[in-house]
């Protein structure tokens, strides 16, 4: 009996000591409200798309960005050199990721007008962009890494920008996830309770259908240039395990004070500057 009653009290007193901190946040999107930039309606249907489904699915072409073109050579030149470099220092177990942040081309492309109201819109705070990997992932039919069911933990409210660079089926590894209307408090508490004992970065595939039927989980397929919109804390999701080697970009942006900063670092490289804060658009 005591033996679970200590874990169980640090849980309730962990719980507790966070709503000052929850009050204060709803307050601060009650003020800043006021401040956000204005929407062109197909700006507005993306930010109501992932506040309701938590994701939303576009093209590069429908971006219609002058900065995508620069973006996706200054990718493809970036591949180049994760290919010739590969095999003294990776492991085809995991995937290969450059921290891109601060080279101009991805940088201008993440700094958009039309991507910076969106992603504050979404938010409802002031934003940072906190960086973006590319990545290449190879074909990996067992679960490791982000191939496991998770949630981010960055901030209470984040928003990743991904780019499809292959053409991406239900062979190499599409984003999956489950509709943000259908995770209530139970299957959230639930989900967690197996993370736990798990010990792991996420549960399986097997250990999710037992919450959740397959029949719910929504994949994200498409060809090169496919642009996704997602809030990684407000879904459940895992890149599907592949057959097939796949390549994106990921964007992410959060909060200017996010819940957790320790979480944050993965996306800034030693080489490159440090956090750049975001104008607001009002």
């Amino acid at each position: 009996m005591l033996k679970g009653f200590r874990p169980r009290l640090q849980r309730k007193i962990s719980q507790l000591s966070q709503i000052p901190s929850d009050f204060s946040y709803r307050v601060a999107l009650l003020r800043y409200g006021k401040n956000l930039p204005k929407l062109a309606p197909k700006e507005q249907l993306i930010v109501d798309a992932c506040k309701r489904e938590g994701v939303y699915v576009t093209t590069l072409e429908d971006l219609g960005f002058t900065s995508t073109s620069q973006l996706l050579k200054a990718a493809r030149n970036q591949l180049n050199i994760m290919e010739k470099i590969l095999p003294q220092a990776f492991s085809p177990a995991f995937p290969q990721i450059f921290t891109v942040t601060d080279l101009p081309e991805f940088f201008s492309w993440a700094h958009e007008e039309t991507i910076l109201k969106i992603v504050e819109n979404y938010i409802g705070l002031p934003i940072i962009f906190q960086g973006v990997h590319l990545r290449r992932d190879f074909a990996n039919e067992k679960p490791i890494t982000t191939e496991l069911w998770h949630q981010d933990l960055e901030d209470r409210r984040i928003l990743k920008i991904i780019v499809y660079l292959s053409d991406v089926s239900e062979d190499n590894g599409p984003f999956e996830y489950i509709p943000k209307h259908r995770i209530t408090p139970l299957l959230t508490w639930q989900i967690n309770s197996k993370v736990k004992k798990a010990h792991a970065l996420g549960i399986t595939d097997e250990q999710l259908e037992e919450i959740v039927p397959r029949i719910a989980w929504k994949s994200c397929l498409g060809s090169a240039g496919t642009v996704i919109f997602t809030d990684t804390k407000g879904v459940y999701h895992h890149g599907k395990s592949r057959k097939i080697e796949r390549s994106a970009l990921f964007f992410v942006y959060t909060s200017a004070q996010p819940l957790r900063p320790e979480h944050c670092t993965q996306y800034h490289d030693q080489t490159f500057s440090r956090l750049k804060q975001i104008p607001s658009f009002s």
